[in-house]
């Protein structure tokens, strides 16, 4: 079967899942978390292959529903920031990335997420670290103080694609100090002693959900550049461009890890969409896209020497 057929039926058996499930009536537990199947996951395929449009609208209002309703709306950090009564006990404790991915999803379908729910922009802005990123992991706002590029990528994402006026001075500081993390740590690095932090990254990977490659990071970095009018940091991303030489074909650029490889951190169930969008090796449109669109941000001075 041809991979364009394929990943129609696979669109379509998505499509089917999200409206049948009861999972939007789950508030808590591992079936509301279902890791790489369950609702949450087919829906940001479908919003990461620029389809977001093919839910249904009445998946998207169940998905309100759900984070209207069912979300513990703080995000626990100390013994003061737990729930106290028994109903909201029974409620989702969300992380940075998975309101990220979320308020994208929305947004990219036309929901008004800052009327509707403004509780979730007000969230991704609250928790920025000093070093300009943010961390899913509590105890980082207590002890390290240190971020994590793998959180920090769909919070900074959400404000930076998802603004359609001018930002605000809280959400200009938010992005330029993300980018500021992200250039002090060159999008892969260790700030210490400046060696890779995981090989993986430097391995592209479709879709990511809330992962982290380098290309997603050099993605943000050039449209970040582009909004705010601030310098572009050509070397960096000059030197992205060529650790991922080798993935690069003549039609494409190649998926070089799957975010839920039974051998990786995030292994796990899969389900059709999944699957037919990740073929490791195979030439990804999406991803191809996103690399045109950061050589396009370096000009054509660049372009020719970058791709031969």
């Amino acid at each position: 079967m041809e991979t364009n057929q394929r990943i129609r039926l696979a669109i379509e058996e998505s499509i089917q899942f999200l409206e049948s499930t009861s999972q939007w009536e789950t508030a808590h537990g591992e079936n509301s978390r279902r890791k790489w199947d369950g609702a949450w996951w087919h829906m940001a395929a479908l919003y990461e292959m620029g389809e977001v449009k093919l839910i249904p609208e009445s998946v998207i209002a169940r998905a309100k529903h759900l984070l209207e309703t069912k979300v513990w709306r703080t995000f626990v950090i100390t013994a003061d920031d737990q729930p106290t009564n028994e109903s909201d006990r029974l409620k989702m404790d969300c992380c940075h990335c998975e309101l990220a991915v979320f308020y994208m999803i929305l947004k990219a379908y036309g929901c008004d997420v800052d009327t509707e729910l403004p509780w979730i922009r007000e969230w991704l802005l609250k928790h920025q670290l000093p070093d300009g990123g943010l961390n899913c992991e509590p105890e980082a706002y207590i002890h390290s103080r240190k971020s994590s590029i793998i959180s920090t990528l769909p919070p900074l994402e959400a404000i930076l694609w998802h603004t359609d006026r001018e930002f605000t001075e809280q959400e200009a500081a938010f992005l330029d100090e993300g980018a500021r993390y992200l250039i002090e740590h060159r999008l892969v690095c260790s700030k210490q002693h400046g060696g890779v932090l995981d090989m993986d990254w430097l391995k592209p990977c479709f879709p990511r959900f809330f992962e982290y490659d380098i290309l997603r990071g050099m993605s943000f970095l050039a449209e970040w550049s582009r909004r705010r009018n601030k310098t572009l940091p050509v070397d960096l991303l000059v030197e992205g461009v060529e650790r991922l030489k080798i993935y690069i074909e003549a039609d494409g650029l190649r998926i070089g890890r799957q975010v839920h490889d039974p051998h990786g951190p995030w292994g796990g169930q899969t389900f059709p969409l999944l699957e037919a969008l990740a073929g490791l090796d195979e030439v990804s449109p999406y991803l191809t896209g996103q690399l045109d669109r950061v050589i396009e941000r370096l000009g054509p001075e660049y372009a020719y020497a970058l791709v031969e």
